[in-house]
């Protein structure tokens, strides 16, 4: 499956599904290409192609040991800080053998999976500031970049994020809302999600993380 910039599916992967040779409908397959990834990364809360340069987040605590952060993959531009005082300035930097990033090995449920928090270690703890957003980190956000070979994204995000597109292109079948006739009469589009896509996602959702 092809990818570009931060698609989950393209017009080419739709065209060789649904057997579309020509080009007359590419600006609707690539429309569809396009809100069919935007609807499967806001239903499972997660933006999954990597970025490709760090950019910086601020979050909150849980408590003075956990910190739960967006997906990160990779190390390579990871820098912490925190702001000890709740002045808007990150002035203390952790060298990486103050936390531990988990899970454990990047791998959850057998499988190859981004570090979702941030453990404060040998005796170092966040501050908590009321509720502040004291804690800095710069990384390269997402699950993962298509790319690179030493990370991958889930096969089942591909195909659900394939199915939303192919449903979507779709619709433009179905006037009104109307996606045939069943034994209990007219049958419409009602979810933003696909069933089959929701289900191949349901093991990838998260709960929104507080950030800034």
């Amino acid at each position: 499956m092809s990818h570009l910039n931060d698609r989950l599916v393209t017009e080419s992967d739709l065209k060789e599904v649904l057997g579309i040779s020509d080009s007359v409908d590419d600006n609707r397959l690539s429309l569809a290409a396009d809100a069919a990834t935007q609807i499967v990364q806001a239903y499972c809360d997660r933006h999954f192609v990597q970025q490709t340069n760090p950019t910086a987040r601020v979050f909150t605590a849980l408590n003075p040991w956990l910190l739960e952060v967006d997906d990160i993959s990779v190390t390579t531009g990871l820098v912490v800080k925190s702001d000890e005082d709740g002045d808007g300035v990150f002035e203390t930097t952790w060298a990486s053998s103050d936390y531990q990033l988990e899970p454990l090995n990047g791998q959850l449920a057998g499988q190859q999976w981004p570090y979702t928090k941030i453990r404060a270690i040998d005796a170092r703890e966040w501050p908590l500031e009321y509720g502040q957003a004291v804690v800095e980190v710069t990384a390269r956000w997402g699950w993962a970049n298509p790319t690179d070979e030493t990370t991958y994204l889930p096969q089942p995000v591909l195909q659900a994020a394939e199915i939303q597109a192919i449903s979507i292109f779709k619709s433009v079948d179905a006037p009104l809302g109307i996606a045939g006739f069943g034994d209990i009469g007219i049958m419409r589009l009602r979810q933003a999600i696909h069933p089959v896509a929701a289900a191949l996602l349901a093991p990838y959702r998260r709960e929104t993380v507080l950030v800034g």
